[in-house]
């Protein structure tokens, strides 16, 4: 599974209102989010970009936590081995943060204790993208795939719910993987990587979806979770929630929300878009930094992007760091 496949897809779905500019100007909202899309077709179709190989699955009882399975002719492994957490966001924390309503409030699980999922020795070919991988893979009757060396450390079971067009099947997982994933020029690869991934599956193929890096705009996953599920579901995305545009001001969106702060200095120009505001904001004794922009090209109306108060000192460096790193 390639992290990066489906950045474009998930770029032209929610910033197709924005004009050619340069991709650092997308920098939170699109730079590091990690996005896929598998085309599925049926037996005998032609694949625009590729030829794709029809896979026969050969499924086994569901195993409830059990490593066996099997995918025609692929091996089979023991369960996968436990590494220690890398690094980084704190990844164990659970705050229960509850997001402005119409929000989305999943409970993540830990490990895979009653979920149906398997592993292999090898990288089955329905799982790779341009020769890269990712931690986990969905089969079309909503088993998981557990790549070799993979630890899955916390699952969302169905996180879409019963209520979307389209999905029979679908989860979330916090993974930490050495998986052959892809990075951003510059990067080295790391082994003991977290990554989060969310995956459906329409019932006919394989499943696709989105991978995002811990930290990257929220530690907690279960928000993300409720982040990653809006636009199918039919709901304004978290940052959405929190601010909206009256005039050029940003006020709260929701009940609760302050603005404590905010500017229209925030380095786009004015022919990029008729008004840009960012903006420093509480809810629930939360500190979230937001960028919003109504682009003059496009006319899809105005879009909002949040972030967490820890991944800034203050909102001028939050605005910097938007354009620059």
């Amino acid at each position: 599974m390639s992290p990066e496949t489906d950045l474009l897809t998930r770029l032209d779905r929610e910033l197709d209102h924005l004009p050619a500019v340069p991709a650092t100007a997308y920098l939170l909202h699109g730079k590091r989010v990690r996005r896929r899309r598998r085309a599925v077709t049926a037996a005998g179709a032609a694949s625009t970009a590729a030829a794709l190989v029809v896979v026969s699955l050969q499924l086994l009882s569901p195993g409830g936590g059990s490593a066996d399975g099997s995918i025609a002719g692929e091996t089979t492994a023991s369960a996968t081995p436990t590494v220690d957490p890398a690094p980084g966001p704190d990844l164990d924390a659970d705050p229960d943060f509850v997001a402005p309503e119409p929000d989305n409030p999943v409970e993540a699980q830990d490990g895979l204790d009653g979920i149906d999922w398997f592993t292999t020795d090898d990288i089955p070919s329905w799982a790779e993208e341009y020769g890269h991988h990712g931690p986990v893979d969905l089969t079309a009757d909503g088993r998981l795939w557990v790549a070799p060396g993979a630890t899955v450390r916390r699952v969302v079971v169905d996180p879409y719910g019963a209520d979307v067009p389209g999905i029979a099947a679908s989860i979330a997982v916090e993974a930490q993987c050495g998986c052959n994933l892809q990075t951003l020029p510059g990067e080295e690869p790391d082994p003991d990587k977290v990554v989060w991934v969310i995956l459906s599956t329409d019932g006919t193929g394989v499943g696709g979806g989105t991978m995002d890096d811990p930290g990257r705009w929220t530690d907690d996953f279960e928000l993300w979770v409720d982040d990653a599920t809006s636009y199918e579901q039919g709901r304004p995305s978290f940052a959405e929630r929190l601010v909206r545009f009256d005039g050029t001001s940003l006020v709260p969106a929701s009940p609760g929300v302050e603005v404590v702060e905010q500017t229209a200095d925030t380095g786009y120009p004015a022919s990029f878009a008729s008004r840009t505001s960012a903006a420093t904001v509480t809810y629930r004794g939360t500190t979230w930094y937001v960028m919003a922009a109504d682009p003059r090209e496009g006319g899809e109306g105005p879009w909002y992007a949040a972030a967490e108060g820890d991944t800034a000192p203050d909102l001028a460096a939050y605005v910097k760091a938007w354009h620059s790193a």
